[in-house]
């Protein structure tokens, strides 16, 4: 993951925190996640980006619910350069 995410850390002055799994026990999917500094999103909302090798899926948590989609890296990466554009223009909605 680190070749991912040597990608990322051009944009990590957009990042408001930064995450990376599995940890301890954990045997979930290696990734890594971040938060971003994106004007558009509600201050009591949360957008979580999760990286895995193959995909990002992007978690708009909001009034007790919360939405997934999914994007490319190369659509993530996009989006953190051309912030303030909103993440969901470049997802795709999950069912």
């Amino acid at each position: 993951m680190k070749h991912l995410w040597t990608k990322y850390l051009e944009h990590e002055a957009v990042m408001e925190s930064n995450f990376a799994g599995p940890q301890g026990k954990d045997q979930g999917r290696e990734h890594f996640g971040f938060e971003v500094d994106d004007a558009r999103i509600a201050s009591e909302d949360r957008v979580l980006f999760w990286c895995y090798e193959n995909e990002v899926e992007v978690h708009h948590c909001f009034d007790e619910c919360r939405e997934d989609h999914s994007m490319t890296h190369e659509n993530c990466l996009k989006y953190l350069a051309q912030l303030p554009r909103p993440w969901y223009s470049f997802t795709n909605k999950e069912d």
